[in-house]
């Protein structure tokens, strides 16, 4: 395992040296610069499926994305992310996009340059709750069809299909456990009667991010923003808000979770902002939500299995060693007994 970190380590260090000589190359336009003599990187933030190297030229800070793995399953994840950032900066909702680079000539994964935002994360507390609730409302009110976005026509059934397809990944992996492809399986029992009924409750109605843990909203000088925009999908809204909601959600970022209060807040300041139907929508995020949450435990899941089967790809290796406390907070059995326990 020792060996295989250090790969990993070798792999990210052999990505960082190519980076300043690249930047050097462009013109100096592309970034809002007057020139690129100098490019320093600062730090490297990981994410999931991402490096994300904070770099400084000219006095002005970048991230210099390098997409590892395509998240959204597409082949041309990068550009995915960059069209969509693209749009929604206008609303000052998500990072300007300065540079896209999908060639892999110079990197063998496709490169984004995008704004550096400063600031720190959101907390799962009742004072953020209502900031949260109106950004995402303000998502939402945007028009989906300005842009191109995967899109989920049946979205309960389609998030039925997501934990179907997380589920038989997990029995794929050689330390997969058979008590959790059993309970999980009875939860799918459970809860299929019900999905099929309500289906027809849920219709794609606007842009959903589909990642709204707390590490991915900042609180900018500007304003509160969204990052991490690897799978954007038009859906219906309650997915999001489902999400952020979500137990496994929150113990991805922390070892606390957002109290009863907390969510009734975010709740009530949705529903005010975005002028849904109040009882319709409680229904449908009611209905929603225990699936997201399998789903985001099954990704820790399987994540964590890869780790131990020694199938993580050599440069998230080293990343994905370090956020062991993460995954297992996300794989923990208990996560799944909890949501069997509120059916």
């Amino acid at each position: 395992m020792e060996e295989e970190i250090n790969l990993g380590r070798d792999a990210i260090l052999e990505l960082e040296n190519k980076i300043p000589e690249y930047l050097k190359n462009l013109p100096p336009q592309i970034l809002g610069v007057q020139k690129i003599e100098n490019a320093t990187i600062l730090t490297m933030t990981p994410g999931a499926y991402n490096l994300n190297y904070h770099v400084l030229i000219d006095d002005k800070k970048f991230i210099f994305r390098v997409n590892i793995q395509p998240q959204s399953g597409l082949s041309n994840q990068i550009e995915y992310e960059y069209q969509v950032m693209k749009y929604l900066q206008q609303y000052q909702i998500a990072p300007r996009v300065y540079h896209l680079d999908n060639s892999k000539t110079k990197f063998c994964f496709g490169i984004l340059i995008e704004e550096h935002l400063e600031g720190p994360w959101v907390s799962l507390s009742e004072e953020d709750a209502p900031e949260i609730a109106a950004l995402l409302a303000k998502l939402h009110a945007l028009d989906p069809k300005a842009i191109r976005l995967i899109t989920w026509t049946d979205p309960l059934m389609n998030t039925l299909e997501l934990v179907q397809s997380d589920l038989q990944e997990y029995q794929s992996k050689r330390s997969a456990e058979q008590r959790v492809i059993k309970l999980a399986k009875d939860i799918l029992e459970k809860i299929k009667p019900q999905l099929i009924a309500k289906r027809g409750l849920f219709q794609p109605d606007s842009i959903n991010h589909t990642d709204t843990a707390i590490d991915n909203f900042l609180k900018t000088t500007q304003g509160l923003r969204l990052i991490d925009w690897e799978k954007p999908r038009y859906d219906d809204s309650s997915y999001d808000i489902g999400c952020f909601i979500s137990e496994p959600t929150q113990l991805w970022c922390s070892s606390t979770i957002l109290s009863s209060e907390g969510k009734r807040v975010f709740l009530e300041n949705y529903i005010r902002h975005s002028g849904k139907d109040s009882d319709k929508f409680y229904e449908k995020v009611s209905i929603r939500e225990p699936l997201i949450s399998l789903h985001w435990v099954f990704w820790g899941m399987n994540r964590l299995c890869d780790l131990k089967d020694c199938t993580t790809i050599t440069e998230l290796k080293h990343v994905h060693t370090e956020r062991l406390a993460r995954w297992e907070r996300l794989a923990d059995f208990e996560n799944i007994e909890k949501i069997m326990a509120r059916l």
